[in-house]
């Protein structure tokens, strides 16, 4: 089974490194495809599997995420030379750009490139303290990977994804999160989107985890 990944960001790829090297028996080919993170609401329709970032509920009704292979943030912060308390961002849509407008609105956040800048390593101002007074001991999600499969070939695929992910999770290269987002991933998840809501940034479309 030959599948089409669209993703904007070799991080994201971590998790599926054995399935995209060929180390597991399961019959499915998955072939990456990189896209703007800017672009993806725009050609969502057009993968079978999509790394998208939290926010994209907001172009995507239902919506349907996997719970396996998911971009966690271990911390979250910001570096860089910050004068003043502009930061920017890669994308306007992710879920960096939304952490600072929900979290830290005293901030005005920027797509493009500058000297201060919204990381998830590396920081010197670790705003993660923010994140957990908020919403408790529960993981930062920043991407999910997205299906435009029926269920009978989404459970297939959630098998090889989490047995690849558990692969890279041994080797300390991701954490066991990504792997399953388990009842704590996806309260990290649920508490991001209501906080999303209550600051009149994410619409009410639903979206389903699987």
């Amino acid at each position: 089974m030959k599948l089409s990944l669209g993703y904007s960001d070799e991080a994201d790829l971590v998790p599926l490194i054995p399935l995209l090297e060929g180390k597991l028996d399961r019959d499915i080919t998955i072939e990456p495809v990189k896209v703007k993170e800017d672009d993806l609401k725009f050609v969502f329709q057009k993968f079978d599997l999509i790394y998208v970032p939290v926010p994209l509920i907001n172009y995507i009704p239902d919506i349907k995420f996997i719970s396996n292979g998911a971009r966690i943030a271990q911390s979250i912060g910001v570096r860089g030379k910050c004068e003043g308390d502009t930061v920017c961002v890669k994308s306007s849509n992710s879920t960096e750009y939304y952490f600072i407008k929900i979290f830290d609105p005293k901030r005005t956040v920027t797509r493009g490139e500058c000297g201060c800048s919204v990381s998830i390593e590396g920081v010197e101002e670790d705003l993660t303290p923010i994140w957990r007074s908020e919403c408790g001991d529960v993981p930062l999600v920043l991407k999910l990977i997205a299906i435009n499969l029926d269920e009978s070939l989404a459970s297939k695929v959630k098998i090889a994804i989490r047995e690849s992910a558990s692969i890279v999770a041994s080797q300390g290269k991701i954490p066991q999160f990504s792997k399953e987002l388990g009842l704590k991933g996806r309260q990290g998840m649920e508490c991001f989107i209501n906080k999303c809501r209550e600051a009149g940034l994410c619409s009410n479309n639903r979206y389903f985890m699987l």
